[in-house]
């Protein structure tokens, strides 16, 4: 009889580790399959917030360089001439427009209408158009042939690019800079429905004007700025 009681003792504490065997096993599977989608939900929450960084509005990727000292970059000269931004503006009020040879509607069309400002204003203000590419100086005779622009031309580096996070979209990119080297306003894709501008202005209007008119406006808009640098 005590054999008995003993053996059903022993299988029933042998049940007993078997089914907490069991149950540890689905606790634990459980738990890591928590982890994983707690892990899952992490990284598709950082690839979705990375995503929205990457395609932030224009304005809010721009606006974080208003009221802010610009951000200094190489280029070659028409001289072949390696020089710093910072050479050619320091102490003194500027615009600097990057450009880029395959943007007909902003180098082609756009660039022409910023010469009379030039023409205008050169003895007050610095004027720099930098050409976001590393060819030779025989392209930049030809751009300002066709085009034609009057002011200096910069071959830029890439720090140019990276500096001011431009794309290929965003051309012609402008810089209004006061003398005291502060970034006072930046336009994009002055003669595009497209435009934008930090600080932010309303160019809603512009889908229902011809190229040429949005182009007219802008070039009124910037020699406001203009003014606004040269007082």
């Amino acid at each position: 009889m005590n054999n008995k009681i003993t053996l059903v003792s022993i299988f029933s504490t042998f049940i007993a580790l078997i089914v907490f065997a069991v149950l540890f096993v689905i606790g634990t599977t459980e738990q890591s399959e928590g982890n994983n989608n707690s892990q899952q939900h992490t990284e598709v929450k950082q690839q979705t917030d990375n995503s929205i960084t990457s395609s932030l509005p224009d304005e809010r990727k721009i606006d974080k360089y208003i009221g802010k000292k610009y951000k200094d970059f190489h280029g070659i000269d028409e001289n072949e001439k390696v020089v710093k931004i910072s050479d050619l503006i320091e102490g003194k009020p500027a615009v600097v427009i990057f450009i880029a040879i395959g943007d007909k509607p902003g180098t082609f069309d756009f660039m022409p209408h910023m010469n009379k400002l030039y023409d205008k204003y050169k003895d007050k203000i610095e004027f720099i158009t930098v050409l976001l590419s590393r060819s030779d100086k025989e392209e930049v005779k030809e751009l300002k042939k066709i085009t034609p622009i009057k002011m200096p031309v910069l071959r830029g580096y890439s720090d140019a690019i990276k500096n001011y996070q431009i794309s290929k979209v965003d051309v012609p990119y402008i810089l209004i800079i006061d003398k005291e080297g502060n970034i006072r306003h930046i336009i994009l894709r002055p003669e595009s429905e497209m435009i934008n501008e930090a600080p932010y202005v309303d160019h809603s209007d512009y889908k229902n004007k011809t190229q040429i008119e949005r182009i007219n406006s802008s070039i009124d808009e910037i020699e406001r700025y203009i003014k606004e640098i040269g007082e």
